[in-house]
């Protein structure tokens, strides 16, 4: 036991020093599989039912692949600094919010995209309530929440063991689990008429633009992959070299989620067609469409699939935590994750509101994306003080106004307002019709990074920013 504590400290000390490069672990196959299995839990299963309730099938494809790889090949870029330098996105965010600052933005980001694990929980407690009807087992009330608790305690034990039980879970799950979207996606074609699924398009509120559904469902993917970004480089940074961390994020979130966003969508396309209700249990449409044997293996895949990305998401999250709050230790920090989704599961209402979710959650990482890809490129142009953001003595660029950079925290700010602004996540409310049409995330992207960019501009205000030129050491 002492050993494996200390060899998760030491996975989870990476988190706050430079991986040194002997001491990287993956290369594309592995950070593929890693980061694939990430994001293809069956709450893809749950985002292919929401958009199919938006948009036809085609309409449906094309934004699931393209609005997913847009968005992944501008905001994955700055995870080459990542790889290069072997250190976590959040170290490098401290120039962009300060030393104190980011420990506020760490928590936000925890509060709004942490309940992802919640939909993974419930939807895992709903496959096994489902699976156990099909064999005729009434569970006692109260089954579901226990199952969902399950899930997370199972995960959260995974994410002790550390890397080496992660990625040998994902190196046999990803590749059963795609395994399965192709079976379903052959089932679902096959058991219905080949146009109820290619010819589909959902049915509309009479006198609703059909322009306006099209763009939310634009906005769910963006909003779906965007909120990926608050571990997106705690795997590249154990990568081996740039374009595989790169590329692994780009396709595993990009293309192995999406293809299951799809999948989820033929499914509950089907089961409409056959049953009269959109469904996003995998194990309830195979069982349903097909053979309870087949339905039996699902469900073990699915189990797999939720505990596996618990695991993922635990460890990520643990990491990018002790990036922070570098005196606590790795596992009380997956432990308070672990009940903070637990509290979620209690609760039991997430899935009730998964739109709204996702567009509060964007709401924040829309603008930290921006930030994090204007301060790289343009503003500090790949370079800033390591010495500073790692906190030694005499080194305090970082320190900006009582360890808080003003600016930084202001545009995430503005970058909330210019959200809200356009669209209301919580009555579906469009505000204003013609910035609409960049979608929410898009407009707060793009407008929070362009006024970040010409405040640097202002003298000032660049003296502020940039007083680590003088310290730069990569």
């Amino acid at each position: 036991m002492s050993n494996v504590n200390k060899s998760v400290e030491k996975e989870a000390f990476f988190g706050i020093a430079p991986v040194l490069k002997k001491e990287k672990l993956y290369g594309f196959i592995d950070a593929l599989l890693i980061l694939s299995g990430y994001c293809i839990a069956t709450w893809s299963y749950t985002q292919g039912t929401y958009l199919a309730t938006l948009v036809g099938f085609k309409q449906l494809l094309i934004g699931a692949f393209f609005g997913a790889i847009l968005m992944l090949v501008i905001y994955q870029l700055p995870v080459i600094l990542s790889v290069r330098y072997g250190i976590d996105i959040w170290v490098w965010l401290r120039s962009v919010f300060g030393k104190n600052g980011i420990l506020v933005m760490t928590v936000i980001i925890i509060l709004i995209n942490y309940p992802w694990y919640a939909v993974c929980a419930d939807l895992f407690a709903s496959s096994m309530g489902n699976l156990a009807g099909l064999f005729g087992i009434t569970l006692p009330d109260g089954a579901h929440t226990v199952l969902a608790i399950l899930c997370v305690v199972i995960g959260t034990l995974i994410a002790y063991k550390g890397l080496g039980a992660i990625t040998w879970t994902t190196r046999i799950l990803v590749p059963l689990l795609l395994l399965l979207g192709v079976v379903v996606v052959i089932v679902g074609f096959s058991s219905v008429p080949f146009d109820a699924i290619w010819n589909y398009k959902p049915a509309r509120p009479e006198g609703e633009l059909n322009i306006i559904p099209y763009i939310i469902s634009i906005e769910a993917n963006f909003a779906f992959v965007i909120t990926l970004v608050g571990g997106m480089a705690e795997v590249p940074r154990i990568t081996k070299n740039e374009n595989s961390g790169f590329w692994a994020g780009v396709l595993g979130q990009g293309f192995s989620g999406s293809f299951f966003v799809v999948v989820g969508a033929v499914m509950s396309i089907a089961m409409q067609y056959v049953t009269g209700e959109m469904v996003d249990d995998p194990t309830v449409m195979l069982a349903t469409l097909s053979v309870p044997a087949l339905a039996f293996s699902s469900l073990l895949l699915v189990a797999f699939a939720n505990i596996g990305t618990q695991a993922v998401g635990s460890y990520i999250y643990g990491v990018m935590l002790k990036s922070s709050f570098k005196k606590a230790s790795y596992t009380l920090l997956i432990l308070i994750l672990g009940l903070y989704v637990t509290l979620l599961c209690i609760w039991g209402r997430i899935i009730e509101f998964f739109g709204s979710f996702l567009t509060i959650g964007a709401c924040i990482y829309a603008p930290l994306a921006a930030l994090l890809f204007v301060d790289f490129f343009f503003v500090r142009r790949q370079k800033f003080s390591i010495r500073a953001a790692f906190g030694l003595k005499g080194h305090k660029a970082y320190d900006y106004t009582k360890g808080f950079n003003i600016v930084g925290l202001l545009c995430i700010v503005a970058g909330v307002i210019m959200s809200l602004m356009v669209y209301n996540p919580i009555t579906g409310e469009i505000h204003n019709m013609v910035l609409f049409y960049l979608t929410p995330t898009g407009f707060s992207f793009i407008g929070t990074g362009l006024l970040y960019f010409l405040l640097s501009l202002v003298p000032p205000i660049k003296r502020y920013l940039l007083k680590d030129r003088e310290d730069i050491t990569i």
